[in-house]
């Protein structure tokens, strides 16, 4: 085997290992962005009726520990709702992070591709990058939109409508609201850390 054989042998190699990896992140950058969509669901919910949630739980939690129909609240509403939006935080930043590595990963495979069509006159190796180049200025940049503008900006309308609850219709006391702006500040840090990152990336 002379050394372009093996050059294309690791190259090939590494080109599907890399693809792997890319469609692991993909699926897991779907599932983070279905989690978060589900904790913005619950927040919601909370903040229609947090002595509901709040009386829903206890009694899930009394019945389970055996306490029958008591009524003690083990677990404050205000509790609830920071433990939501923590985990809101949680989620929302190890989706930024997924969506910039898969990012990164996608220009690296068109790389790749770029580098393996060469040893087959442009005819193989074009799965991913040339799907792009076809598609950038139709579909891409309808769903460009949605992610970069579409959901940040609702997501913004979220974060400012639960400030407004927090403070207005939420009757936490002030350590949980000091807590949850914290963690509110924390989230738009982030978003923002991550729509300036996908800008530069352009």
């Amino acid at each position: 085997m002379n050394n372009t054989d093996k050059h294309l042998e690791v190259l090939s190699a590494h080109y599907t290992e890399t693809f792997l990896l890319l469609k692991s992140a993909v699926e897991k950058r779907d599932r983070l962005f279905l989690y978060i969509l589900g904790v913005v669901f619950l927040l919601l919910i909370y903040m229609s009726a947090p002595a509901a949630v709040s009386d829903w739980l206890n009694l899930f939690i009394n019945s389970r520990t055996g306490s029958g129909s008591s009524t003690t609240n083990l677990i404050e509403a205000s509790f609830i709702g920071a433990i939501l939006l923590l985990g809101l935080l949680s989620v929302s930043h190890t989706y930024f992070q997924t969506v910039l590595h898969v990012e990164r990963q996608y220009d690296y495979v068109y790389q790749l591709e770029e580098q393996l069509c060469d040893y087959f006159g442009g005819k193989a190796f074009i799965r991913e990058g040339a799907h792009y180049k076809k598609y950038k200025r139709k579909f891409s940049r309808w769903t460009k939109g949605i992610f970069w503008i579409l959901f940040p900006l609702l997501y913004v309308v979220f974060l400012f409508f639960w400030s407004i609850f927090l403070f207005t219709k939420s009757q936490a006391p002030w350590g949980y609201k000091v807590v949850d702006s914290f963690i509110i500040a924390s989230i738009v840090v982030s978003l923002a850390l991550y729509l300036l990152a996908l800008v530069k990336k352009q």
